[in-house]
């Protein structure tokens, strides 16, 4: 197995106990942050950074003015 194949089960390692971290997470707190230009602003878990939904404008106008 060459370094490449290693690399990548090992990131298939972490996903796999970040999807479990996240199912099993109760998303107590959470924050509106930019993700991406692709997703843009959402709602993120504070512990496990899972993507919960969607600001509405009031919520993004708030985290602008912070």
């Amino acid at each position: 197995m060459g370094e490449a194949d290693k690399l990548i089960n090992k990131i298939s390692e972490c996903q796999r106990e970040l999807k479990n971290i996240q199912d099993n997470c109760t998303h107590v707190q959470k924050d509106v942050r930019f993700v991406n230009t692709k997703e843009g602003m959402r709602w993120v878990c504070k512990e496990c950074k899972s993507l919960l939904g969607w600001p509405t404008k009031l919520d993004v106008d708030e985290w602008f003015n912070k």
